[in-house]
């Protein structure tokens, strides 16, 4: 019974200790090292700094612009450029579109709000002119612009309005993503097709040499338009090309489409 106690006791030891370094905040400096322990922001006066004591009591003080974010209280504060410049916000809410809270003059609570993009764009959530701002802010998602401008979406759903945005934007880069892939495959097809040409063209001249020259045109209007090739125009370039120094830019091509 002793024995089993012991056994508890140590596993709720090793427990709390698992759960207290977990929580422990820490500082990333704008070198990228994290230095955990006991941090203690001081945001008073313009020169804003943070201060973190690790656990070998040594205690160190770092300037907001070698700061990347620090963990105070299990939140997240980083530097962002808000009205009033450089300062230390929280962070409500990360994204392409990202909230946070900030410290409004003479006050050491963050009660000011403010939205900053990935692109550099920023902008302080007003109590006035709510709508206006929001709509010209987000005007790159009309969607989700509209949906403020009608009124069907107000500040207080300003976090809804924010995950709709950010949807938006995702759906916009994923799309954009999908058309650069199909680009580039679209071009080393119509590379191998553009050799193929070129070496016809070189060839001395033979019986099927123009008809070939045509169903290769045909063949590349097909792959701009994304198209499904037939594979009667394929089987007659090949028997159109039996030439030995052109077998192997053929292989290429038909590689590419099949």
């Amino acid at each position: 019974m002793k024995i089993g106690i012991l056994h508890l006791f140590l596993v709720l030891l090793l427990l709390l200790a698992y759960l207290w370094s977990g929580a422990q905040d820490y500082v990333v400096t704008s070198r990228g090292d994290t230095i955990t322990g006991e941090v203690k922001p001081l945001l008073f006066g313009l020169d804003k700094k943070v201060q973190v004591t690790s656990a070998g009591k040594k205690k160190m003080t770092y300037p907001m612009f070698q700061v990347q974010t620090y963990s105070f209280k299990n939140e997240l504060y980083q530097p962002v450029k808000g009205p009033e410049g450089y300062t230390f916000m929280k962070l409500v809410k990360s994204g392409y579109l990202s909230l946070y809270n900030y410290q409004l003059a003479n006050q050491m609570t963050f009660d000011g709000s403010f939205l900053m993009r990935k692109d550099g764009k920023g902008m302080d959530v007003p109590n006035i002119g709510f709508k206006k701002s929001m709509r010209n802010f987000l005007s790159d998602c009309k969607a989700v612009a509209d949906r403020v401008d009608n009124g069907e979406l107000s500040k207080k759903d300003l976090i809804t309005i924010i995950d709709q945005y950010n949807e938006c934007i995702q759906g916009k880069t994923d799309k954009q993503e999908q058309v650069v892939a199909e680009q580039v495959v679209q071009g080393k097809v119509m590379s191998a097709w553009d050799v193929l040409e070129t070496k016809v063209k070189e060839e001395p001249d033979f019986e099927s040499k123009v008809n070939s020259l045509e169903m290769i045109q045909e063949i590349k209007g097909k792959i701009a338009k994304s198209e499904k090739i037939p594979n009667f125009l394929l089987d007659g370039l090949k028997n159109s090309l039996k030439q030995e120094t052109l077998q192997a830019p053929l292989a290429d091509a038909l590689k590419e489409v099949q």
